[in-house]
């Protein structure tokens, strides 16, 4: 019980800031809401979010072995990771992005999660967000 709440309270904080700077990040290609973004990510493992992205895939999925709430939020990890991805895209910075969808498809793999997948309680916002960028 105290496992599935302690998952469902970072769940919760790790939406709150996809939520508020995801948009920022991805429509105004803003670094400090792509560095909050990193950060929620780090934190979901109890690193700061330098440290957990500096990682190469291998030793990410590895991180999250060992955190022991890897199989509950993967879905989110990657979704964010492939969301940064395409920040930095936005922004030009390539060879960051292309780690990040590597990171994003490690997970995929060791986590059994479809590449590309948007969780359900963020398919709002990524509909939102996909819309304003194909009217600009």
């Amino acid at each position: 019980m105290l496992q599935r709440d302690y998952i469902v309270e970072l769940t919760r904080r790790f939406g709150e800031v996809l939520s508020k700077r995801l948009r920022a990040a991805m429509l105004d290609a803003d670094p400090d809401a792509i560095h909050d973004l990193e950060d929620a990510v780090g934190n979901l493992l109890d690193l700061d979010g330098a440290t957990a992205l500096s990682l190469d895939p291998d030793s990410l999925v590895t991180m999250m072995e060992l955190s022991g709430i890897a199989d509950s939020l993967a879905e989110y990890v990657t979704y964010a990771l492939l969301r940064i991805a395409d920040a930095y895209e936005a922004r030009g910075s390539m060879g960051i992005a292309i780690a990040r969808r590597q990171q994003a498809e490690a997970i995929c793999k060791s986590f059994m999660v479809k590449y590309g997948h948007v969780p359900e309680e963020y398919r709002e916002l990524d509909a939102e967000i996909a819309a304003v960028k194909e009217r600009a």
